[in-house]
C-alpha cells in the first residue's frame, strides 16, 4: 500500500481511508493508496511552513546538489518508475520511459539554472538592487495524463527557488508521484520541502487553494477548473500559474515535407492515446496535397497496434478511464451525427484483450461540421478531424477559431511563409517543421497559452521565475 508523503515520512491518512488504483488496460488492481483529506492537507502545509525558513536560507547551492543527485537516482530507477506509471495511467512503456527521463532532465536543468538579480545606478546618490526571493508555500495540482512530467517543473522550480511545495496528484495516478517524492528525499531534500497528498480535488486541492499559508497555486488541467482556481485564489491574492486546455491545429502547406508532416500528425495526435493538452487536435491541409496526405495517414493509422501498454510493440494504450472514454465517444459521435465521415476507426476494438480496458481505435474524420464538439471542445482521445484549405490565410483563420491558444504546428519549406503564419497564430508555442515531444520542445523553453489555455508559464527560466517574488531595495548615500 502507498501512503501519503508528509514531512519526509510515509504516513496514513488522518481518516485511515484508502482507495484502489486499477490498470486502465486490464482493470486489474495495481495497488491501494491512502486517501487524503483536509486534515492531511493542513498537516502537509504545516510541515512545509516549518521547513520553509531554514530551506530558503541554504538555496540555491544545496538545491542544486539535491536536484542533480535526484536526477541520477531517477535514471537509476527509470524501469521501475516507468512500469508503475504505465500500470496506473495506461500509456505505453516507451512513452512512460520518455516521461520519466524528461522528469530527470527537468531536475538536472534546474539544478544548473541560475537565479539572477540586478544592481542599478539610478543617480549619483541613489542605487537599487533587484533580488529574487521565494514565493513561500506552493500548492501544485497535477493531472493524470502526464503526472510525472507535469509535476516536474513545479517541484524543481520550487526547490531551486527556495519554496516548499505540496503536490496534489490526480486521484487515479498518485503512485509514480509518491515514489518520485521518496527518491528526492533520498537525494537529500530536507523534510517538509516536498510533500504529496493524494485525495479528491474538491477536498485536498480546495484546502491548498483556500489555506492562507499557501501563497501560490500551480495548476495543470482543464480550463473550467482553472477559472475556479483563479477566482478563489484572487480572494487572497495568491500567485497562480495555470496551464490549461488546448485544441492545437496542424497546418500542412503544399510545399511541406509530406512524409514528415504525416508522421508528425500521427505522433502528435495519437501519443498517449491523444490525451495531452499539447496534442494535435485539428488538421488543416492544403487542397493540392490533401488526397496524398489523407491516404498516407490512413495507412499509418490502420497499421497501429492497440493494446496493453506493457506489451512490446504496442503503439497506443487505452483511454485512461471509463468516464473519459464515454465523454470522448460523445464528442466523436456528435461529429459523425453532423455529417462527419469516418476514414478509419470510430469505434471500440473488439476481442478478449480489449474487454476489460478502456480502448478506442485511432480515428480520422473528414467533412466534420465546424460547430461539432470534436472541433470546438478540447478532445482528450484518439481522434482528429481533417479539413481541406486553399491557402495559409484560410488555415491560420481557422486555426485561430478556438477559445484555446496553447500551441500550433506548421509544416512548410518556405521560411517567410512560416514566420508570417507563426506571428499570426494566437498560441503560446508554435512548432515549425518539428514535433512536440520529439526534440521540438524542451525544458529550456517556456510553455503556456493564450486565451482559455491559461496564464503564466512553466519550464525555462521564465517558468522558474513564476515561483519567486521580486524585491527592489533602493539605497541612498
Amino acid at each position: 500500500m502507498y501512503k501519503l508523503f508528509i514531512n519526509g515520512e510515509n504516513v496514513d491518512s488522518a481518516s485511515g481511508a484508502t482507495y484502489e488504483i486499477r490498470n486502465p488496460a486490464t482493470s486489474e488492481l495495481v495497488d491501494t493508496v491512502a486517501k487524503g483529506n483536509v486534515d492531511d492537507a493542513k498537516k502537509a502545509i504545516d510541515a512545509a511552513e516549518d521547513a520553509l525558513e531554514k530551506w530558503s536560507e541554504v538555496v540555491p547551492t544545496q538545491a542544486s546538489t539535491v536536484l542533480s543527485k535526484a536526477a541520477h537516482l531517477i535514471r537509476a530507477n527509470e524501469q521501475e518508475l516507468a512500469t508503475l506509471l504505465t500500470k496506473e495511467q495506461g500509456k505505453t512503456l516507451p512513452e512512460s520511459l520518455g516521461e520519466i527521463r524528461f522528469f530527470a532532465k527537468t531536475l538536472e536543468y534546474y539544478s544548473g539554472a541560475k537565479i539572477v538579480g540586478s544592481y542599478l545606478t539610478l543617480t549619483d546618490k541613489v542605487s537599487a538592487e533587484v533580488t529574487k526571493e521565494p514565493v513561500g508555500i506552493v500548492g501544485g495540482i497535477v493531472p493524470w495524463n502526464n503526472p510525472v512530467m507535469l509535476m516536474g517543473s513545479k517541484v524543481a522550480s520550487s526547490i531551486k527557488s527556495g519554496d516548499a511545495i505540496i503536490i496534489k496528484p490526480a486521484s487515479t495516478t498518485p503512485l509514480s508521484t509518491l515514489r518520485c517524492a521518496q527518491i528526492l528525499f533520498e537525494a537529500g531534500l530536507p523534510r517538509g520541502v516536498f510533500n504529496v497528498v493524494p485525495g479528491p480535488g474538491g477536498v485536498v486541492g480546495e484546502e491548498l487553494l483556500r489555506n492562507p499559508k499557501v501563497r501560490k497555486i500551480s495548476f495543470t488541467g482543464e480550463s473550467e477548473t482553472g477559472k475556479h482556481i483563479m477566482e478563489v485564489a484572487a480572494r487572497d491574492l495568491k500567485r497562480v500559474t495555470l496551464e490549461l486546455g488546448g485544441s492545437n491545429p496542424i497546418i500542412v502547406a503544399d510545399d511541406a515535407d509530406l512524409e514528415a508532416a504525416v508522421d508528425n500528425t500521427l505522433f502528435g495526435r495519437f501519443r498517449n492515446c491523444g490525451q495531452g493538452c499539447m496534442c494535435i487536435k485539428r488538421a488543416y491541409i492544403f487542397e493540392k496535397i490533401a488526397d496524398q496526405f489523407v491516404k498516407r495517414l490512413v495507412e499509418k493509422v490502420k497499421a497501429m497496434k492497440i493494446g496493453n501498454g506493457l506489451v512490446q510493440g504496442v503503439n497506443m494504450g487505452p483511454i485512461h478511464s471509463a468516464s473519459q472514454r464515454e465523454g470522448f465517444e460523445e464528442q466523436v459521435n456528435d461529429g459523425i451525427s453532423k455529417g462527419g465521415k469516418v476514414l478509419t476507426g470510430g469505434k471500440r476494438p473488439t476481442g478478449p484483450e480489449y474487454d476489460k480496458g478502456f480502448f478506442y481505435l485511432p480515428t480520422l474524420l473528414e467533412n466534420v461540421d465546424p460547430s461539432s464538439k470534436v472541433v470546438r471542445e478540447e478532445v482528450f482521445g484518439p481522434a482528429i478531424p481533417i479539413f481541406r484549405v486553399k491557402d495559409m490565410e484560410e488555415a491560420v483563420t481557422l486555426g485561430n477559431d478556438s477559445i484555446y491558444g496553447l500551441g500550433a504546428h506548421l509544416w512548410t519549406r518556405d521560411v517567410q511563409k512560416a514566420m508570417g503564419a507563426a506571428r499570426k497564430l494566437k498560441a503560446g508555442t508554435i512548432l515549425v517543421n518539428t514535433a512536440y515531444g520529439s526534440g521540438g520542445w524542451e525544458i529550456e523553453v517556456p510553455m503556456g497559452g493564450f486565451k482559455h489555455s491559461g496564464i503564466g508559464r512553466e519550464y525555462g527560466i521564465e517558468g522558474m521565475g513564476q515561483y519567486q517574488e521580486t524585491k527592489t531595495i533602493v539605497y541612498g548615500r
